[in-house]
């Protein structure tokens, strides 16, 4: 390739790529306008699942008992009477409901939720990941979009109170790269899915056929977003994030997770903007700029000054962002980013040289590879 060719290409992919980072990050920093708040929390049936006794911290049970004691509808699942989040939750709230029991599908999640689900009995039904921390206030907020017209709202977490580096790591993921794609994608119409706190009318729950709307692609998030827009209702990320604080984690934890995450999303139809992550990330884009200065005949002083400019502006767009979502943005912030940014293509080697998608010791992927042959079958 000559010289000038690959100029062009390595500073215009370089050029791409931090228009994209701003852009996104200028979408994404300032919530939209939210209706009225127009909920109590007695109008809230609030699906909790745990699995083991670390779901059940004591800031997220004494979360729900307070919810419960404001009038919500409290429904923890546990898909087993030995399950440890018993125990743990009976310690901190020895009145706590806790369904117990079990299904067959292929998603282990959805056959711990389902019975909560079909339980809901309040006009808004909540299903929150373990270990976020809702108030009333969150609550009733996240909840004001719901309309005739918009059917579902997605309110994302938002990491805090890292204890280490691993959970650095894993703030940077979940505030600093996911929040901030899906707002933007969120501003400018495109529906997205993400975990979190899920929010729906109990009438919009039952027209998606209760649980199994979530049941009809390999990740629940996905499904019920797919879900409720084919019966043509709209779908929003809430304006509020509820908080999830992350204390120590796990590393291998913590990677696994987000190679679950991309591997489910492979199989997705959202697959194609899964590739181009990290070809648009600090750490590709920057080796293109270099390669294009370096093409250019600039020398060692120029391209250090290259690294440090590019790496400068992009962690200041992720800051911008977070700054704007009232999200902290500091030294060991700035560190994980980078580190995330640089695991960004090793991640997606990772995602694409298997096909086992692991929750919790269960084999996602195999066991809805197992549902979709079972269909094939069936029909013939």
């Amino acid at each position: 390739m000559e010289a000038g060719l690959l100029t062009c290409v390595g500073l215009g992919w370089w050029a791409i790529a931090s228009v994209v980072q701003w852009a996104s990050a200028a979408l994404a920093r300032a919530p939209r306008p939210e209706g009225a708040v127009h909920h109590r929390p007695a109008d809230f049936s609030i699906v909790a699942p745990m699995n083991g006794a670390s779901d059940a911290s004591a800031a997220y049970v004494a979360a729900l008992e307070e919810l419960a004691r404001q009038g919500a509808e409290i429904l923890i699942c546990a898909s087993h009477a030995d399950d440890g989040a018993i125990a743990a939750t009976r310690a901190l709230w020895p009145d706590a409901p806790i369904l117990v029991g079990n299904d067959t599908t292929f998603n282990p999640k959805m056959n711990n939720v389902r019975k909560g689900l079909e339980a809901a009995r309040r006009p808004v039904v909540a299903l929150c990941d373990a270990g976020i921390i809702l108030d009333a206030g969150t609550l009733c907020s996240a909840a004001a979009p719901l309309s005739d017209t918009v059917g579902l709202v997605l309110a994302l977490k938002a990491g805090e109170a890292p204890g280490n580096f691993a959970a650095d790591l894993e703030r940077a993921y979940i505030n600093g790269h996911q929040a901030r794609f899906l707002f933007a994608a969120d501003r400018l119409g495109i529906a997205v899915a993400s975990g979190g706190v899920t929010l729906m009318t109990h009438e919009t729950l039952q027209r998606i056929g209760n649980w199994r709307g979530f049941n009809r692609w390999i990740a629940d998030d996905y499904s019920v977003t797919r879900s409720v827009r084919e019966l043509g209702l709209q779908t929003r990320l809430g304006g509020v994030m509820p908080r999830l604080p992350l204390g120590r984690r796990s590393l291998p934890v913590v990677w696994s997770r987000q190679v679950r995450w991309a591997r489910t999303r492979l199989r997705l139809p959202v697959w194609p903007l899964v590739l181009w992550e990290p070809a648009i990330g600090w750490a590709i884009s920057g080796i293109a700029g270099l390669a294009g200065l370096a093409a250019a005949g600039f020398g060692v002083e120029v391209l250090l000054a290259g690294v440090i400019l590019h790496t400068a502006t992009w962690l200041a767009a992720e800051a911008w962002f977070l700054t704007g979502r009232c999200l902290g943005f500091d030294s060991r912030a700035a560190v994980a980013a980078i580190a995330r940014e640089a695991l960004a293509p090793l991640l997606m080697l990772r995602a694409l040289s298997g096909r086992r998608i692991d929750w919790r010791g269960t084999d996602l992927g195999g066991q809805w590879r197992g549902r979709r042959n079972d269909a094939r079958g069936s029909s013939i």
